[in-house]
């Protein structure tokens, strides 16, 4: 028996509004984390230009933990992209999201984003509302 088209296109509005919001949370404490790695790297290294930011970030190895959290947020962005949206995807790109926060993580990743956590107080809050996002989507039916 076919789905109606009226419910197909709601549960896919549910499930892209959860990758969504994902992506939202993931990018606000992508956000914070660089904030707080350019200090810990200005104080070691010096203030950096304005213009500069962007291309160390990219290539100084400074922040080369911030990787798997940049992959993630790309992998959703091509979900996104994407006609439609299955629960499994959802639930997959949650349990992604959901490990590399966890100790299952990425070693170098978990070991950076722990200082963050625990020096930055906006780092704290982000994560907050990412695992809260992430338990929101582990539960699509």
């Amino acid at each position: 028996m076919d789905m109606p088209s009226e419910q197909f296109l709601a549960i896919q509005e549910t499930r892209r509004l959860g990758l969504r919001a994902l992506r939202a949370a993931l990018l606000q404490v992508h956000k914070e984390v660089i904030g707080y790695d350019r200090g810990q790297y200005e104080r070691l290294h010096g203030p950096i230009p304005a213009g500069q930011f962007v291309q160390l970030v990219t290539e100084e190895s400074f922040f080369r933990w911030l990787d798997p959290l940049s992959r993630l947020i790309i992998e959703i962005d091509e979900e996104l992209d994407g006609e439609e949206h299955h629960d499994e995807t959802c639930r997959a790109v949650a349990a992604a999201a959901q490990k590399l926060f966890s100790e299952r993580g990425d070693a170098d990743f978990r070991k950076r984003y722990q200082e963050a956590l625990q020096d930055e107080a906006a780092v704290t809050v982000a994560h907050g509302r990412l695992m809260s996002v992430i338990g929101q989507l582990r539960q699509l039916p």
